[in-house]
């Protein structure tokens, strides 16, 4: 989910507190039916990156995202 007051994205319901994420964190993240690597970054947005495609994160969407 975003926290729209540290302008990051965080990781909810597996931990008793949010944890955020910082760019440059690899995890996967579920789109359909099957979980892709991928890795968080800010640009002018956060974004994203499945190999060499970009998917801007919209913050009012919450993902589902594995983390290992």
């Amino acid at each position: 989910m975003y926290c729209t007051r540290t302008d990051r994205w965080e990781i909810h319901d597996v931990y008793a507190n949010p944890v955020p994420l910082h760019c440059g964190e690899s995890f996967e993240m579920k789109v359909g039916t099957v979980f892709l690597p991928c890795r968080i970054e800010l640009d002018h947005d956060w974004v994203i990156y499945f190999f060499n495609t970009r998917f801007h994160l919209h913050p009012e969407v919450s993902y589902w995202i594995r983390v290992e």
